[in-house]
């Protein structure tokens, strides 16, 4: 922990960046700088910190941690421990030759801003976009491909010193309404909202623990399939970090009574997250199961019934679509370099799974998007991208021409995370080595 904390210490440090910001530009991070320098005693050594070691079995094998009760961010012995090791770092650092130098165009570059993948609902087009000294990136939306850029979510109006993120944002099918996440000071605890697209105007639904929520809204805008963690007291204390689970919240509803949909009895650490259908019958659960592993699961949406897995608990990564009532399956599985299976969902079962479009020879597959009833395959091969069309059933049509050599985000069309797979137009961000973003 004590590496960790220091090598999160020296990075800030270096680049002149405040501690307590999470998207913050330079101009406010080098006043903050100059004052910690102004205030922090110079240490000889290294500060040196008392070991309280805690003791795990792993399935048989004991590994010990001295320094477990560091993770606890509040507590005055972390809060001294950050001090003493920031004042040591800075007694080293600031005696570098030409640090004022770099820390001078590390604001200027910070100041040129950022601008994410656009995402569509109907009419609507949301993006996030971060300009100059602004503390946080804020959610625009126009209406119309060409029309007029509106503030609909500004993260840096509700708290005065800018810690406050925007984390996460999902619209509805027709754009009208937007479920975003918010969380402050760096926690990324998101508290789920919703706002119309069209006025501005918040719903009075609010969801609290929804960190790095997954959601699915229903075609009809009546509710939406999500993902939350337990609050204070629903679970042993330590684990309110774990035991992320999929609820179906109907608008108006207290969330309290928001029914669980998948999650129960399984194992805490997994990592759900939920796809549904552009009409709404079908979900599926992808369940991460650490970084090597995923199981899908397939929920009626009109049954009682609970989701039924269609994986069959090997060790590969999978991602799956629904199209037409089909599942259109992602996946390393024999194929480190991924290919893509498609299969009827009354007929969800592996044994029924047909591959559509095999591995590459020497491009690995980062994903398949459905757009416009074609597949829109993005390739990795020699640290650039490359996207290639495909026919819905898997039939090779041709190379999409990419600005130039480069890295490009995986495509971004109408409503994230699945639906609209008939619409005519998606987004990329594109960039290179010598192209900016």
């Amino acid at each position: 922990m004590s590496r960790v904390i220091f090598a999160m210490i020296f990075l800030f440090t270096m680049l002149g960046v405040s501690l307590a910001q999470s998207d913050g530009a330079a101009g406010s991070a080098s006043a903050g700088a100059s004052a910690d320098t102004a205030t922090a005693p110079a240490t000889a050594k290294p500060p040196q910190v008392k070991a309280e070691p805690v003791t795990d079995d792993w399935h048989g094998t004991k590994v010990t941690d001295n320094y477990r009760y560091l993770e606890n961010g509040d507590s005055p012995e972390s809060q001294q421990y950050v001090r003493e090791q920031l004042a040591y770092t800075r007694s080293i650092l600031d005696k570098l030759p030409g640090r004022d130098a770099i820390h001078k165009r590390e604001a200027e570059l910070l100041e040129i801003g950022s601008l994410s993948t656009p995402h569509v609902g109907g009419k609507f087009y949301f993006y996030r976009k971060r300009e100059g000294s602004q503390n946080q990136p804020i959610l625009y939306v126009r209406e119309g491909l060409n029309g007029k850029d509106r503030v609909l979510v500004d993260p840096n109006a509700l708290a005065a010193d800018g810690t406050i993120a925007l984390d996460w944002w999902y619209p509805t099918h027709d754009g009208t309404l937007v479920a975003y996440g918010t969380s402050p000071s760096g926690n990324e605890i998101s508290t789920l909202h919703i706002i119309e697209s069209a006025t501005g105007k918040s719903l009075p639904d609010t969801i609290p623990q929804t960190r790095a929520a997954s959601v699915a809204w229903k075609p009809d805008n009546s509710g939406f399939y999500y993902t939350r963690y337990p609050k204070k007291g629903d679970v042993p204390e330590g684990q309110e970090m774990y035991n992320r689970h999929v609820f179906y919240h109907k608008l108006g509803d207290d969330p309290a009574n928001d029914a669980k949909v998948f999650g129960e009895g399984r194992d805490a650490q997994e990592w759900p997250n939920v796809v549904l259908s552009d009409d709404g019958k079908w979900l599926i659960i992808d369940c991460e199961q650490g970084w090597t592993k995923t199981e899908l699961f397939l929920k009626d949406t009109a049954s009682d019934a609970a989701p039924v897995r269609i994986t069959t608990g090997k060790e590969f990564l999978y991602t799956a679509d629904i199209f037409d009532n089909y599942i259109y399956i992602t996946t390393n599985e024999d194929a480190p370099r991924y290919r893509v299976f498609k299969t009827p969902v009354t007929k969800a079962a592996r044994e029924n799974w047909k591959e559509i479009i095999p591995q590459d020879k020497a491009a690995v597959l980062s994903s398949a998007d459905i757009v416009g009833r074609k597949i829109f395959a993005h390739y990795k091969q020699d640290a650039t991208s490359r996207l290639k069309l495909y026919s819905i059933q898997g039939q090779y049509l041709r190379d999409i021409k990419l600005p130039g050599i480069g890295n490009l985000e995986d495509l971004s069309r109408g409503y994230e995370l699945g639906g609209l797979h008939e619409t005519q137009e998606a987004f990329f961000v594109y960039q290179s080595f010598t192209q900016p973003t």
